[in-house]
């Protein structure tokens, strides 16, 4: 899931390029990896979540010595989804800053899905949340294959006496996340479940590349 404001602004970074078919990037970019609490702490800032999951592999981009974007690569956030879309590693997150070309979340992932691929990694899933206004354009820019909506139940808001819980972290804390059940857990209190728009589903097979890499970028 990805995240950045508005267009390129006046705080520059580096020196801007044209490079054939990529169009306007950051001469001076590289991109290598670095650590959980680096991208969370730059997620807190720049992604509309404020958040970052906890993941596997974790990538800067970085102008220079200057930090301009992360991304994070990790296990499918629901269980059934590793199975349902033969995938095994997801993009959990991508953020930028707001003052970067238009085409520099595409260059990030296109760069980092050659690593993952080059790391033994096959396929990689991505979602995109129509509930914050995402449809996939950058994933279908990078030549992600769209897959659909989600299949399963989707995610749910749950409230419990007003106390707010994602689907997902319900089930985990409490082992339900269906009204039946969570009604069935707590018959003393108010119980509602609210459906949300299923996201969009795009996954990337790697084999489509097959070209050395290094683990780090090496342009």
């Amino acid at each position: 899931m990805c995240g950045r404001g508005g267009g390129y602004g006046v705080r520059m970074f580096g020196r801007i390029v044209r490079i054939g078919r990529l169009g306007m990037i950051l001469q001076n970019t590289n991109i290598r990896p670095i650590k959980y609490k680096q991208t969370k702490a730059f997620c807190e800032k720049w992604h509309y979540s404020g958040s970052c999951p906890g993941c596997k592999l974790y990538y800067g981009m970085f102008d220079n010595d200057a930090i301009i974007g992360v991304i994070a690569y990790g296990e499918p956030a629901m269980r059934f989804q590793r199975q349902c879309y033969n995938v095994d590693i997801e993009l959990r997150r991508l953020c930028l800053i707001d003052e970067t070309p238009k085409n520099a979340e595409s260059y990030f992932i296109g760069k980092t899905l050659r690593i993952v691929g080059a790391l033994g990694y096959q396929c990689v899933l991505s979602l995109a949340d129509p509930n914050f206004g995402h449809e996939g354009i950058i994933y279908k820019a990078s030549n992600f294959d769209y897959m659909g909506r989600e299949r399963g139940g989707g995610s749910r808001d749950i409230f419990i006496d007003g106390v707010h819980y994602h689907s997902r972290t319900a089930f985990a804390k409490f082992g339900a996340s269906g009204y039946k059940k969570l009604q069935a857990l707590f018959p003393d209190k108010k119980v509602e479940v609210k459906n949300k728009e299923r996201k969009h589903v795009f996954i990337y097979p790697t084999n489509r590349k097959k070209r050395f890499v290094s683990e780090v970028d090496d342009e």
